[in-house]
């Protein structure tokens, strides 16, 4: 495997704001470690076009790493974890430019998508609202991936993950 030139999305180390310190391991020269995970990251606006903008940088991201074929789960999955950053994740730090970053990681049998926001609540299933259609992200996540989970970040806020099997 080659690994794709690096450009906007795949830019590691990342800013430096604390919250996503922990990517900057994956970064030593990956092209020289074939068991090493490959990155893609993105920053994303704090708006609604952003589950628009994560789909795109997904699907070309899949695309380089010859994972097409997972993009239709993926990008529901991106999807649902953005829309869930942008309502529930951006509330302590609304007008933060850059507060939420796309990240996804392909390891030899997985895939990750993730993403990251300033709020340290934890995501939890709630029970659909079946009058205003919400309520349904972290279900869909959990039918489609084959795990999900979060973790929090150095510094604050934190990562949304989900996982899948490529292999």
């Amino acid at each position: 495997m080659t690994m794709s030139p690096l450009r906007e999305t795949t830019g590691i180390p990342l800013a430096h704001r604390g919250w996503d310190d922990w990517l900057t391991r994956l970064d030593n020269a990956p092209h020289q470690v074939p068991d090493r995970p490959w990155v893609a990251a993105r920053n994303l606006p704090a708006e609604a076009e952003s589950p628009k903008i994560a789909r795109d940088v997904t699907k070309t991201t899949l695309t380089e790493w010859s994972l097409g074929q997972f993009y239709d789960d993926a990008s529901i999955v991106v999807s649902e974890l953005v829309t869930n950053a942008v309502r529930h994740g951006l509330r302590c730090g609304a007008g933060v430019e850059e507060a939420l970053r796309l990240v996804l990681i392909r390891y030899r049998c997985h895939l990750v998508c993730m993403v990251t926001d300033p709020a340290d609540r934890a995501p939890a299933m709630r029970e659909p609202d079946y009058v205003t259609e919400t309520g349904r992200g972290l279900h869909i996540i959990d039918a489609i991936s084959r795990a999900w989970g979060w973790t929090p970040l150095l510094g604050g806020g934190k990562a949304v993950w989900a996982a899948f099997s490529i292999t």
